[in-house]
């Protein structure tokens, strides 16, 4: 970590049970100096269990009458463009979402929420680490950060035990999960999505975790009235950035060492192979006006007509209506510069060797 000790670590409001399994899954690779950190996060952790035991208890009511209709589902792996087209679907005020206070207080968002709030401000108008863009606390964000506190068999703890990387990226391949395991994780996410439902209003959900994108048919066979758009891009890019991405998360979250250049190479692009093997796959099976794919290099030239022809394909209603806030959104991001990176003959290659499947499917060209 940038600190030694953070007082933003996710793990600080944690559910305890949850921590303790993070901390002794991983207790042989964290780093001593991070020890502090631990102890910080695991007392907060444990002082904060009898209030998300009251909150457990006021929300159950209104979590266990919530239904889950039409979600619409942003896929796509890390650094595709998901977040671009996450925050002008969310100008669509018909859609509900994760915003920042749910993301980080979701366990006492009721009755503790309030004390986070001043911290949560300051946290984001630090900008995301990894392409500056934004934050606000009007603008959604990905559920699997705040599903991590709730639900250890997550993919987001990576940034926090990097030695453990492969591992927690596979809990997004729920497919390989025992029965026992699939169903436990198939409740705690749809309480969890049951409980956001309730904090909307009802509304229909718009949803963002790059690893839905691995367990398509799970979301399709929980939530049939489910939609889904998928963001695709250039590989090399994407897998470059996503380095740039773990990079930067790391070094805020992680309690271990990162694991070296060409080894997070490696793991980012099987993790990458195994996510599209699957995706590939299981939108086989989706019914007709269920999916919509949009290439990134022309969204982000203009993504106004995209996401009008998204929302006919998808027979999504809203769509003239939220036209003036996804503009007006759209054009508030002008001057917004993209990183630019360098790719190494030794990443080209590996991409080229990998995902031979991906550039077929897509139509893009090998360097």
């Amino acid at each position: 970590m940038d600190k030694l000790i953070s007082l933003a670590h996710p793990l600080l409001i944690t559910k305890f049970p949850v921590f303790c399994r993070y901390i002794i899954e991983n207790r042989h690779d964290i780093c001593k100096k991070y020890y502090p950190q631990i102890l910080l996060s695991g007392i907060s952790s444990l002082l904060l269990t009898p209030v998300v035991c009251a909150e457990n208890l006021l929300c159950r009511k209104a979590v266990k009458n919530s239904i889950v209709k039409s979600p619409l589902f942003v896929l796509g792996h890390w650094r595709c463009g998901t977040t671009l087209l996450f925050f002008l679907l969310a100008q669509d005020k018909n859609f509900g979402f994760v915003d920042p206070m749910m993301t980080f207080t979701m366990n006492f968002y009721h009755l503790l929420g309030w004390a986070f709030r001043p911290t949560i401000v300051a946290h984001l108008h630090e900008g995301r680490p990894m392409d500056n863009l934004k934050y606000s606390m009007s603008l959604p964000m990905e559920e699997y950060v705040s599903f991590s506190t709730i639900e250890s068999d997550s993919v987001y703890p990576l940034n926090f035990f990097p030695q453990s990387f492969i591992r927690y990226n596979k809990n997004a391949f729920i497919d390989q999960f025992s029965d026992k395991k699939r169903e436990n994780w198939k409740r705690s996410y749809d309480c969890f999505l049951r409980k956001v439902t309730a904090l909307n209003g009802g509304k229909p959900l718009l949803l963002k975790s790059p690893d839905n994108t691995a367990r398509v048919r799970f979301l399709k066979e929980t939530y049939p009235d489910a939609k889904f758009v998928n963001i695709y891009r250039d590989p090399y890019t994407v897998i470059r950035s996503t380095m740039h991405l773990y990079d930067k998360m790391m070094s805020h979250w992680s309690l271990e060492e990162i694991p070296p250049v060409e080894t997070m190479e490696d793991m980012i692009i099987e993790i990458f192979k195994m996510m599209y093997e699957a995706y590939f796959k299981e939108i086989q099976v989706l019914p007709p006006h269920s999916l919509f794919e949009i290439k990134f290099e022309e969204f982000e030239k203009d993504p106004l007509p995209v996401l009008k022809n998204m929302y006919a394909e998808l027979e999504l209603n809203g769509f003239e209506d939220a036209l003036p806030s996804i503009k007006a959104y759209w054009e508030s991001l002008t001057g917004y510069e993209k990183n630019k990176f360098e790719y190494s003959d030794r990443l080209v290659k590996k991409v080229n060797d990998n995902l031979g499947f991906y550039f077929e499917h897509y139509g893009y060209e090998k360097r």
